[in-house]
């Protein structure tokens, strides 16, 4: 009874499938969204000539990319993250 019960146990206890996708990949996920949402904001404080406002978003914009670069090549490995990268970097230079 033991040798039948302790397998029962371990199927219903232990998860069955496994999460391919790591930790980095998981958070930019969930950061991917808000990532976005910062861009379409600074466009939109651009529009209103706000620039202080437009600047802070985008560096908000570049740190998150940068905290997230792996998990994002990992969810999206055919972009060009360096690429998008130099181009957040050079548009903070220029503009901020």
């Amino acid at each position: 009874m033991k040798r039948l019960l302790l397998p029962l146990l371990a199927a219903i206890v232990l998860p069955t499938a496994v999460n391919a996708e790591s930790y980095d990949a998981s958070v930019a996920k969930n950061q991917w969204p808000k990532m976005q949402k910062l861009l379409d904001n600074a466009e939109g404080f651009l529009d209103i000539g706000d620039m202080n406002a437009a600047c802070s978003k985008l560096r908000e914009y570049d740190l998150l990319l940068g905290m997230n670069f792996e998990g994002l090549q990992e969810l999206y490995p055919s972009t060009d993250w360096f690429k998008i990268k130099k181009h957040s970097n050079e548009i903070i230079k220029d503009f901020c």
